[in-house]
C-alpha cells in the first residue's frame, strides 16, 4: 500500500507543463493593488500588472471594481516579468459591450482575448471601449520557473493566519521564516503554515534543477480589541480593529452586504469576503470581527476580516413588526415587517409603501433589485432598515401576499397576469441549480426557470412544496421570480431525465426543457468571448452558449471528437432585434466513448466539491467505485492520479 500511495504522489508532482503558466484573478481578495493617484498597480508570482487611467476621475472608482478591473476607453493596462512572456489570455466580465476585442497592442499577435509573442512587458490599450478584465493566464518561455505566490497576501492580520504557498506545479517549495533567502537546505513547504507574530515569508520553487525568484511576503499580526456585543462595536471610533466576544444571527445575506443581529443591537457586515458564505438564519461564531466604519449614519463591519468561521447552527428568524407611526424611530439595519401595506409610488429604484390608505407612507429603495409585484396587491413587506441624507428608509426584501392566489401547475401560473405572486398547491422537482438560476418540472411535466437568489441550493430530483412567485418575461423568455421564503429544504426525490432529441426537432415551445443531444460536433464562434458555439448533429445546428459558470471549454478542448451534451433550450434576442435564435444552455457535456468535458463533476450530480475527491481516492486506494459515474477527468482513459488533479485544478480555479 506505502507503494501504491508513493507512485501515486509521483504521478500528481509529475502532472504539469515546463512552461509555467500563471493565473491571476483581476480583485481586491487574490490580490494586492498600490494606488497611485489614477494608477493601480500589483505584483504576484513574479508578475507585475500596472493600469494607467485616462481622463478623469479616480482609479478606485474607475479601475479596480469587485472581481474585475475596468479599463476604461484609451486607458492601459501592462503586464511584465523579471523573463520573456510567450502568451496572455484575457477573460473578461460584463458581455460584449466590455468584451477583450476592445484592447490593441502594438507588439505581438492579439485577437479575441489572447496575445502571442515574445516580450518582457505588454501594454494593452483599450482602444475601442471600456475592457472589464477578470483574470489573466499569463504563460512564461520554456526553462522559466514560476514565483510562488502567497494566499493571503501580506498585510496586516488579528489572530494567527495560515499562509499557503503556491508554486508552480511539479516543482518542490523550499521556504523561510526568519528574512532570509531560502535554499534547496531550507524547510520543504506541504501544508499551510499558521503565522502567530510578525513573521516575514520568503520562498523559493525548484524545477527541473531550476530556481524561481524568490517571494517575499510580511505578515504584520497585530491583536484587536474585544467588545461583548454589536452594541459596543457601534460605539467603537471609525477605523478601529477588533472583534465581537459573543455571536450573532444573520438575518438576512445578499451579495456583499451580511446583515447581523444580536441582543444589543444590528449591524451590516460588508465585503465580497463573505459572499454566500452565510444564510439567513445562520449563527456566526464569536471570535469574528473587522475595521469599524459607519455607513448612512449607521454601523458597518468592513474588510479586513478575521476570525469568520462556519455557522454552526442555523435558527428561525423573525422580524420586528413596524408601522408607519414608528418607523422613524427603528434602529439602522433592523429586520423588520410592515403589512398589510401596498406599493404607492415608485419611480426607478424609489418606491413608497403606505398601509390602509394612510396619508403617510413609508420610503423604500430596491437595493436588492426585486422584480416588483402586483402594484394592486396588499403585501406584508419584509426588508432592512436603513437611511439616505439622514432619513430613514427601507430595502425591501420580500414582498408576501397577504391573499395569496394559488395555483396547481406552471401553466396555471402563466395564465395570470406578469408580477401576480401565486403559490403552488402541488409539488415541483428541482432539476438543475446553479447560481440564481434554477429550472424546475412540474406534475404535468412542463418545465420554468426560475430567477433569483434562494437561501438553499437544489440538486436534480429534490421535491419542493408551497412555492410561490410570479412571472415576468426577460429576453423573450418566461420566468418565475420567486418568493425566497417559499423555497425552503427539499425532499429527495427520483432525478429527472432529460429528452433525448435531435437538433432539428427542438422549437420554441420546448424553452426551458431539459434536453439530451447525441453524436454532437462543437465547433467555436470566433468573437463570441468563449462563450458560444456551434453544435452540430446529423439533423441540423444551433448556437450553444455556456451560461453556467461551471460549464467550461479549455484550450486543449477535443474539437474533432463527438459529444453528447445534455442542458436546457433557451431563447435569445439581440438587443436591436436583429437576432432572433433558439440556443442549448448545457449542464453536461460528455465525450462520446465516456470523457466528461465538464470539469470535476466525477460523482455526477452537477457539483463539483470534496465528495468528487473522494470517489476517486475510494477506487485508486480501495477499488470502490461507488459514486463513479464521470471518473475519467482527463481523458486519457484511465483513472490515475491525474484525474485527481483535474478535479483539484478545477475546485482552485485553475
Amino acid at each position: 500500500m506505502k507503494k501504491f500511495l508513493s507512485l501515486v504522489m509521483l504521478a500528481l508532482l509529475s502532472v504539469g507543463a515546463w512552461a509555467s503558466e500563471i493565473t491571476l484573478n483581476m480583485n481586491n481578495v487574490d490580490l494586492t493593488w498600490t494606488e497611485t493617484g489614477d494608477d493601480q498597480t500589483t505584483t504576484s508570482q513574479g508578475i507585475t500588472i500596472y493600469y494607467a487611467k485616462a481622463g478623469s476621475g479616480t482609479a478606485t472608482s474607475q479601475g479596480l471594481q469587485s472581481g474585475h478591473i475596468r479599463v476604461y476607453k484609451n486607458s492601459t493596462l501592462t503586464v511584465s516579468a523579471a523573463s520573456t512572456i510567450t502568451k496572455i489570455v484575457i477573460t473578461t466580465t460584463g458581455g460584449s459591450s466590455y468584451a477583450a476585442d476592445g484592447l490593441t497592442v502594438t507588439e505581438g499577435s492579439y485577437a479575441n482575448g489572447t496575445w502571442t509573442g515574445s516580450a518582457s512587458s505588454v501594454t494593452f490599450n483599450a482602444s475601442e471601449h471600456q475592457v472589464r478584465v477578470s483574470k489573466m493566464v499569463i504563460t512564461l518561455e520554456d526553462g522559466t520557473v514560476a514565483t510562488p505566490y502567497f494566499n493571503p497576501a501580506e498585510g496586516t492580520y488579528y489572530g494567527p493566519t495560515d499562509v499557503s504557498i503556491h508554486g508552480q506545479e511539479g516543482s518542490t517549495v523550499y521556504y523561510t521564516l526568519d528574512g532570509t533567502d531560502p535554499t534547496t537546505s531550507s524547510a520543504v513547504y506541504s501544508a499551510p503554515i499558521t503565522i502567530s507574530q510578525t513573521t516575514t515569508v520568503k520562498a523559493m520553487a525548484v524545477l527541473n534543477g531550476n530556481n524561481s525568484a524568490v517571494a517575499s511576503a510580511t505578515y504584520t499580526i497585530e491583536t484587536a480589541q474585544s467588545v461583548a456585543n454589536i452594541a459596543a462595536f457601534a460605539a467603537l471610533a471609525d477605523n478601529a480593529n477588533a472583534s465581537i466576544s459573543n455571536p450573532v444571527v444573520v438575518t438576512y445575506a445578499n451579495g456583499q452586504n451580511t446583515y447581523v443581529k444580536d441582543a444589543t443591537g444590528f449591524l451590516c457586515i460588508y465585503g465580497s469576503d463573505l459572499s454566500g458564505k452565510y444564510s439567513q438564519g445562520d449563527v456566526i461564531p464569536a471570535g469574528f470581527g473587522g475595521l469599524k466604519t459607519t455607513y448612512n449614519n449607521g454601523p458597518e463591519m468592513k474588510f479586513p476580516f478575521f476570525g469568520f468561521e462556519d455557522a454552526t447552527e442555523s435558527q428561525a428568524v423573525e422580524p420586528d413588526e413596524v408601522t408607519v407611526d414608528n418607523f422613524g424611530n427603528s434602529q439602522m439595519w433592523q429586520y423588520v415587517v410592515l403589512k398589510n401595506a401596498q406599493i404607492t409610488y415608485h419611480n426607478g429604484k424609489y418606491l413608497g409603501f403606505r398601509v390602509d390608505n394612510s396619508t403617510d407612507s413609508v420610503a423604500g429603495f430596491n437595493s436588492f433589485n426585486l422584480t416588483l409585484p402586483d402594484l394592486d396587491a396588499t403585501y406584508d413587506i419584509y426588508g432592512i432598515v436603513t437611511s439616505y441624507n439622514g432619513n430613514i428608509q427601507m430595502y425591501p426584501i420580500e414582498f408576501v401576499d397577504t391573499n395569496p392566489t394559488t395555483v396547481a401547475s406552471i401553466a396555471e401560473l402563466l395564465a395570470l397576469e406578469t408580477g401576480k405572486n401565486a403559490t403552488f398547491t402541488t409539488p415541483v422537482t428541482a432539476v438543475y441549480h446553479s447560481g440564481k438560476q434554477l429550472y424546475i418540472k412540474d406534475q404535468n411535466d412542463d418545465f420554468m426557470l426560475v430567477f433569483g437568489s434562494l437561501n438553499n441550493t437544489y440538486n436534480n430530483g429534490d421535491v419542493l412544496n408551497d412555492i410561490a412567485g410570479n412571472w415576468t418575461i426577460y429576453n423573450g423568455m418566461t420566468e418565475m421570480i420567486p418568493v425566497t421564503a417559499t423555497f425552503g429544504e427539499a425532499t429527495p426525490g427520483t432525478p429527472v431525465e432529460p429528452e433525448l432529441i435531435p437538433i432539428e426537432e427542438i422549437d420554441q415551445s420546448m424553452i426551458h426543457h431539459y434536453m439530451r443531444i447525441e453524436n454532437c460536433t462543437i465547433d467555436s464562434i470566433a468573437g463570441s468571448n468563449g462563450r458560444n458555439y456551434t453544435l452540430t448533429d446529423e439533423t441540423s445546428d444551433m448556437v450553444m452558449r455556456l451560461n453556467f459558470n461551471e460549464i467550461t471549454i479549455g484550450d486543449d478542448f477535443d474539437y474533432d471528437a463527438t459529444y453528447n451534451v445534455e442542458g436546457f433550450i433557451a431563447y435569445y434576442k439581440s438587443s436591436d432585434g436583429s437576432v432572433e435564435q433558439l440556443q442549448f444552455y448545457p449542464n453536461l457535456i460528455e465525450k462520446v466513448g465516456g470523457t466528461v468535458v465538464v470539469p470535476g463533476d466525477v460523482d455526477g450530480d452537477g457539483f463539483v466539491t470534496a465528495a468528487d475527491v473522494t470517489a476517486l481516492y475510494n477506487w485508486m486506494l480501495n477499488n470502490d467505485d461507488t459514486g463513479l459515474v464521470y471518473p475519467d477527468q482527463d481523458g486519457d482513459g484511465n483513472i490515475t492520479a491525474g484525474d485527481v488533479t483535474a478535479v483539484y485544478n478545477f475546485l482552485l480555479g485553475n
